[in-house]
């Protein structure tokens, strides 16, 4: 029997009506077991996959289901998601392999793939009904190795950027970038161990047709300061970040690259309002 599963849930204030989260806190959102016989659907993303088939370059979003039912095209929430956002189910696939068959329901404990719309993470939550629901999310991993990663050939960029962007949405690796940079300056590949790195040029390489270069930086953790920018700033004003690498990440929150455990240690210790922290979890989504 599928296990239950703790979950936030937060009732949505009714239309028109004007309150507070301070104010309402207790009132809108608690903790909860959700259990398989819960008659709404729940489900969380626990992997995502791309280019299963490189002629059609798509993005499955994997699902364990844990209560209520899988029904073909169905309308869901996104735990990070506004409210009144909602997404259609319309296909949802099992795989066996490389065998791929299209179901039309699914029940608690189920595993199913569904079109990724690109906005969905590991640990996301997909629910129906008006309460929002959400899981606890599953934290990025810790990096410990860092390196620059460059595509040697102009011609090939499309295909060199659809690879990156792809195998980032699915955790092969992090990305980081220097500050206030959209796009335009080199990327940063942050990852625990040196096959991460290997994998990701063996797939761009395999799957999308490109050659890449790898430069490695000598940093060994990151952590992020959920203090924002303006305790990063302060920081650095005061001469507390010397010798750290100062980057953001996808969503242009500040990271700090350390070279050893003793200075991560020591900032951290020091300049409690930094907040530093070795993980990160994907923000909600305006």
């Amino acid at each position: 029997k599928p296990s239950p599963r703790f979950a936030s849930r937060k009732d949505e204030a009714t239309k028109g009506k004007k309150a507070t989260r301070e104010n309402n806190k207790d009132e809108e959102e608690e903790n909860e077991l959700v259990p398989p016989e819960f008659e709404e659907f729940t489900g969380f993303v626990f992997k995502t996959q791309a280019n299963l088939d490189p002629k059609h370059r798509d993005r499955l979003a994997y699902i364990r289901i844990v209560s209520g039912s899988y029904q073909k095209g169905m309308k869901v929430g996104h735990s990070r998601s506004k409210p009144s956002k909602r997404y259609n189910l319309g296909q949802a696939l099992t795989l066996f392999g490389n065998d791929r068959e299209s179901i039309d329901v699914a029940y608690p404990g189920d595993v199913i793939g569904i079109n990724n719309p690109g906005n969905w993470a590991i640990g996301d939550t997909l629910y129906t009904g008006n309460a929002k629901i959400a899981f606890p999310g599953i934290p990025s991993f810790s990096p410990e190795k860092f390196a620059y990663i460059r595509n040697p050939n102009p011609s090939s960029y499309k295909s060199f950027q659809k690879g990156i962007d792809q195998l980032l949405a699915e955790g092969a690796v992090q990305a980081l970038r220097q500050r206030n940079d959209d796009g335009g300056g080199p990327l940063i590949l942050a990852a625990v161990g040196q096959l991460q790195f290997e994998v990701v040029q063996a797939r761009l390489k395999n799957e999308y047709g490109v050659d890449s270069d790898l430069e490695p930086i000598g940093y060994t953790l990151a952590r992020w300061a959920d203090g924002g920018w303006d305790a990063v700033d302060k920081a650095d004003k005061d001469g507390k970040l010397f010798g750290i690498m100062i980057v953001q990440d996808i969503y242009k929150r500040p990271v700090l690259l350390f070279r050893n455990d003793w200075k991560a240690a020591s900032v951290a210790e020091e300049e409690k309002y930094l907040e530093l922290s070795p993980w990160s979890k994907p923000p909600s989504i305006d």
